[in-house]
This record gives C-alpha cells, sequence and structure tokens, in this order.
C-alpha cells in the first residue's frame, strides 16, 4: 500500500525527457513557415498531455529527478 503514495521516479524521468524533447520541438516548430497553426496546436496539447502525465508520478519537480 506505501508503494501507491511513493512518487514514481522512473517514470517522471522518463516523462522529462519527453517533455524536452516535445518542448524543443514546439519552439522549432514555430519557427518553421511550413507548419500550420493546427500542427503547432497539436503539438501543445501533447505537451500538455506529457506535463500532466508527470504531474501524476508525483514527483514535484524535473529538478527533484
Amino acid at each position: 500500500m506505501s508503494s501507491v503514495l511513493r512518487p514514481n521516479y522512473r517514470r517522471a524521468r522518463v516523462l522529462a525527457l519527453e517533455i524536452e524533447a516535445a518542448r524543443n520541438h514546439l519552439h522549432e516548430a514555430r519557427a518553421d513557415p511550413s507548419m500550420t497553426m493546427d500542427d503547432i496546436l497539436e503539438l501543445r496539447a501533447e505537451l500538455n498531455n506529457l506535463e500532466r502525465e508527470f504531474f501524476l508520478t508525483g514527483v514535484t519537480s524535473e529538478y527533484d529527478l
């Protein structure tokens, strides 16, 4: 039962890397004139989903990793 309350650091580390990659991709997409607004919104939604999953790991910050 106590494992349910502990933060999942392993999952948080994986998500932190995915979040960093998604942020870089979003930054590059904003500078790319061939990307449409729908593409950028889709990337932003994916980033929001990753950040939500990170929150659910129970780790309070990327600095705790």
